[in-house]
């Protein structure tokens, strides 16, 4: 768990900034901006009401605001309210030139700075190696830290390390002023949109209304329609169920979410199949997943709108870039669920995989418990490069990346745990020996492809796939799909013509019954 998620970040170690002063005002200065902190409300102290006079702020996101606001302590610059539930960087934009936050200090009982508990070890966030360099901790008392609190959840207070096996009590009392805890803020999630004022009605284009737009095909070039259908009645057997799946979406950025026709695909893929847990790999860019939702709440294509069924209420949560890469376009995994289903992530955590001298998975695993009725399971994001090129002068990979996982499939693989998404291989590989030594076993086909063909190449093999426990596959209802239709628009460019494909990975599902 070497990394935060991006809807569970917490500041508990205050970073001392200098001030910077800018004595340039730009022509197009916005004389909002000037206001004195006096005439702007203090979002330290503010009250939900208060809070519900600022533009695009409900009840709902203003009660987000105080609880947020009181799990870390205060805010300590306007820019930490982002990282609200439901704000993001577009709506703090908006409601900068409003707000402002107290100095540190003059908010009694607010920023009561600890210079010690500033020089603590965070043992909800920190890194296996900077475990291992403080005193008293071995390697292997700091990995069976990481997977406790990766397997049961943080520390709610420094005091539950006496749970971590082999963390003696004389150890612990020498543990404990050298460490604190945080705790992750709820997963990032959409309000109703509908009366936040940004769902605008909007002129957009889909299957449906493309022939009214001049792509600039020939003139007797068909654009074909998709085809409506109905929605998936979520029972097999006369028992509920549940269909989870993954899919690679490759490069999935801002740019690529705004395409309608990507949009438009990536929705109604989830609504035609009944998928309620989207395992998604090669995210690039948070708000490409925040488009995605604003789509199936509040639809601008047509499509999605005129769809006969219940949209649901989606939300997601992402890993966080590694430090030191914020500002990169850095590949992550990611969850999209629908809540209104009854589904409820009980917590996501990444997984420390990377260590010296050893190769790791493309991309963090994430690893999210989930519950929904009497349903309990664990879910293991997977991203690995399996059939990555090695590139010239460089070692070949480790043919074992995922044995930085052993531990942690040691201690689920006795429960309902999924392991899924881009494998890089078949089910065959030598680099999955670690899921089938932990007797998981792929519910897809090893001779089922689940790519499709690019111009030029033949259709490759099963590189996406989801693993199962015994015991999840004991709530496993046997049926399984690889959705290889649908999954391209007229208005995705393909090369120098149009009609491309959201990915050329096929997304994959498979069903559990719930009881």
């Amino acid at each position: 768990m070497g990394h935060t998620l991006s809807c569970h970040r917490s500041s508990s170690k205050p970073t001392l900034r200098p001030l910077k002063v800018k004595h340039q005002l730009s022509a197009a200065c916005n004389f909002a901006d000037l206001q004195s902190p006096t005439e702007r409300l203090d979002l330290n102290v503010a009250s939900e009401e208060e809070l519900m006079t600022l533009q695009g702020v409900d009840r709902i996101l203003a009660r987000d605001i105080v609880a947020y606001r009181a799990r870390i302590g205060g805010f300590r610059k306007v820019e930490d309210v982002a990282l609200v539930t439901g704000v993001g960087a577009a709506r703090m934009a908006r409601m900068k030139s409003e707000v402002c936050v107290t100095e540190p200090g003059s908010v009694p009982n607010l920023f009561s700075l600890d210079l010690l508990s500033t020089t603590r070890v965070d043992v909800n966030t920190t890194s296996t190696s900077h475990l291992q360099s403080m005193t008293t901790v071995t390697p292997e008392l700091a990995q069976a830290v990481v997977l406790h609190r990766t397997v049961h959840g943080p520390f709610h207070r420094s005091e539950e390390l006496g749970h971590v096996k082999g963390l003696e009590p004389h150890l612990l009392t020498r543990l404990l002023p050298q460490v604190n805890t945080s705790r992750p803020r709820p997963a990032s999630t959409y309000t109703d949109l509908r009366n936040d004022g940004l769902a605008r009605p909007c002129a957009a284009f889909s299957f449906h209304s493309l022939q009214e737009v001049d792509l600039g095909l020939p003139p007797r070039w068909a654009t074909p329609m998709r085809p409506l259908s109905q929605p998936f009645s979520g029972v097999f057997n006369e028992r509920p169920v549940l269909r989870v799946a993954t899919w690679n979406l490759k490069e999935f950025s801002t740019e690529k979410a705004q395409n309608p026709g990507v949009r438009e695909v990536v929705c109604l893929t989830l609504l035609e199949n009944g998928i309620q847990l989207l395992a998604v790999q090669e995210v690039l860019h948070e708000e490409a997943l925040e488009k995605v939702c604003l789509e199936l709440e509040s639809p601008s294509t047509a499509a999605v709108r005129e769809w006969p069924g219940d949209r649901g209420t989606w939300r997601y949560v992402l890993m966080d870039p590694p430090q030191g890469q914020e500002g990169q376009e850095v590949e992550r995994v990611a969850f999209l669920w629908d809540c209104s289903s009854g589904l409820e992530l009980v917590r996501a955590v990444t997984v420390e995989t990377r260590s010296e001298g050893n190769a790791s998975p493309q991309s963090q695993p994430l690893l999210g418990s989930f519950k929904m009725e009497a349903l309990e399971f664990s879910v293991f994001n997977l991203h690995l490069r399996l059939d990555a090129p090695v590139r010239r002068g460089q070692p070949p990979s480790n043919p074992q990346p995922l044995a930085t996982l052993t531990p942690f499939l040691k201690e689920l693989c006795e429960k309902k745990l999924l392991a899924l998404g881009h494998m890089g291989a078949g089910p065959e590989a030598g680099g999955l020996a670690e899921l089938r030594d932990q007797a998981l076993e792929p519910l897809v086909l090893s001779d089922c492809p689940t790519e499709l063909p690019t111009r030029g190449t033949e259709r490759k093999g099963c590189l996406q796939n989801i693993w199962a426990s015994h015991m999840a596959r004991d709530t496993y209802t046997g049926r399984w799909g690889v959705i290889q239709t649908g999954l391209s628009s007229p208005w995705i460019p393909d090369g120098w013509s149009w009609g491309g494909s959201v990915s050329n990975h096929c997304p994959v599902w498979v069903e559990l019954y719930m009881k």
